[in-house]
């Protein structure tokens, strides 16, 4: 429990960030909401049904050119039976994921990085039927540099709290515009577990890489506001020993999942 109060204190004393934010400063703000037909986390498939995730995202820039920024977003379950996944049954109409970031954005030469900490909720986790799991906390630096019109990034996450166990990943996106107010975005990556965060995120105990993930998303920009988007999106595990597991489990290894989303900024 007292990790999750370092947590909170934690993400207080970056958002009272007021000594080094201008008086003057303008925040940008996001809201808006995705329909996926899945909800997957790290390889992992939370629920094999729709879900409804809404989001809230703010941003203020810094007297020294970086920004800080909170995300607040979390995922409604629209059934009551999850399916072949990690999450319990019985939820419809209820959030069983809620999660915060709080960050720091600066850039240094042609490198971006981005820290901060990623806090997670779980308001059911007491039901899950592979063992109890609760609220944990993150800390975590994301590197991308630009390359030919790419963008190469890796990041690292940290579980302070519950697991103490590190998660990395590595991949390339890019953004290719396909009109005036048309743009693909294209992302692939692959992740790395330790194996106390294995036995977290999968209930294995396993180091190794973990999850290979890809997306495509088609992004229209409506008017200078508002903006909606559609995806498709690919996860395999590619631990043997993590696969073998999750058949065990009766979850699917290698999802595909489909999102439509809209946002708009104030």
């Amino acid at each position: 429990m007292h990790h999750r109060l370092v947590g909170s204190l934690s993400v207080a004393c970056l958002l009272s960030a007021g000594c080094f934010v201008a008086k003057d400063a303008q925040p940008s703000v996001e809201v808006g909401a995705t329909l996926a037909s899945r909800f997957v986390h790290r390889g992992m498939t939370l629920v094999d049904n729709p879900v409804v995730q809404p989001r809230l995202v703010v941003g203020l820039p810094t007297t020294t050119g970086d920004s800080i920024g909170l995300t607040v977003e979390g995922s409604m379950e629209l059934r009551d039976d999850t399916g072949g996944a990690w999450f319990p049954d019985g939820h419809a109409g209820r959030f069983t994921q809620i999660e915060m970031i709080a960050d720091y954005a600066i850039k240094l030469g042609e490198v971006a990085l981005v820290g901060g900490i990623h806090s997670y909720n779980l308001p059911n986790g007491l039901e899950f039927p592979n063992g109890e799991r609760g609220g944990t906390n993150e800390v975590f630096l994301d590197a991308s540099i630009e390359v030919l019109e790419t963008t190469p990034y890796v990041s690292w996450h940290y579980d302070f709290d519950e697991v103490q166990g590190s998660y990395y990943r590595a991949g390339l996106r890019e953004e290719i515009q396909l009109a005036e107010s048309w743009a693909l975005r294209l992302d692939g990556s692959i992740g790395y577990a330790v194996s106390s965060q294995s036995a977290w995120m999968y209930g294995i105990s396993e180091s190794g890489f973990a999850d290979l993930r890809g997306s495509i998303e088609l992004a229209w920009n409506y008017d200078e506001r508002t903006t909606l988007d559609v995806g498709v999106h690919g996860s395999m595990i590619v631990d043997d020993t993590i696969d073998e597991w999750f058949a065990q489990l009766g979850i699917d290894d290698d999802p595909i999942w489909f999102t439509g989303g809209i946002g708009w900024v104030f």
